[in-house]
């Protein structure tokens, strides 16, 4: 008896439309991801007003000096917000994000009526440490709805030198 010779190219082919049939349904489930925490839509166009970010001093709870994108680690450093620029009705929060994407420091989510009192949102030293750690440290305002974030109305960058 003899075996039929194997045809290579049919294997090859089988196994490449195997692939493709999985990046197609990465992709997929990439897309849905997306629609499911962007919403076609609910884009407002609002902007949350960061006066700045500077220099905190955790005794008083105050900012001082010049607004500034880049810190020393020893000092500790905090965003300044207007929040009289949005809306009463939206509910938004405010948040400090490492460069390992750990939160940092923030407030809310709640109304800018309720969040009047916090303007000043500082980073906090991790537990354990005295200074804050180098790198790159992104403030971010974000519109909630539905216990859900679902649009950034804005975003500031610092980098922390080593």
């Amino acid at each position: 008896m003899v075996a039929a010779p194997v045809d290579q190219v049919r294997t090859l082919y089988r196994t490449l439309l195997l692939y493709a049939a999985i990046s197609l349904l990465i992709l997929i489930v990439g897309l849905v991801e997306f629609v499911y925490f962007e919403p076609p839509g609910h884009q407002t166009g609002l902007k949350a007003t960061i006066v700045g970010v500077y220099q905190y001093d955790p005794d008083q709870n105050t900012v001082t000096g010049p607004d500034g994108s880049s810190f020393p680690r020893t000092a500790l450093f905090a965003a300044k917000v207007d929040w009289s620029s949005l809306p009463p009705t939206v509910v938004v929060d405010a948040r400090w994000y490492d460069s390992f994407g750990n939160i940092v420091g923030g407030v809310g989510p709640a109304t800018p009526q309720e969040l009047a009192n916090q303007t000043i949102i500082p980073v906090r030293v991790p537990p354990g440490f005295h200074h804050i750690l180098p790198g790159h440290y992104l403030f971010v305002v974000e519109r909630y709805e539905g216990g859900v974030p679902v649009e950034v109305i804005a975003r500031r960058l610092v980098q922390v030198e080593r």
